[in-house]
């Protein structure tokens, strides 16, 4: 993995956090772009926040701890 990418984490403040291995999670906040991986690609979106919602990707993806996540639009 390069140094932006690691795994999805949901923190206990209930956001969520790109843990990419052997260092400290880099907390995703709302606006943010950051990428997941869907069906075996990284996909850049944008982090959302609503009250009612939470955080979520602006574009649908479905946030789950454990997933291949990077941080930034790029690498």
């Amino acid at each position: 993995m390069a140094g932006k990418e690691g795994i999805l984490c949901k923190q206990a403040s209930g956001r969520w956090a790109v843990c990419p291995p052997g260092r400290q999670p880099v907390e995703i906040k709302s606006g943010k772009l950051f990428r997941v991986e869907v069906d075996g690609v990284l996909r850049v979106t944008r982090m959302r926040y609503t009250p009612r919602r939470g955080y979520y990707s602006a574009d649908g993806y479905e946030l789950r701890d454990g997933m291949r996540a990077a941080i930034g639009a790029s690498d």
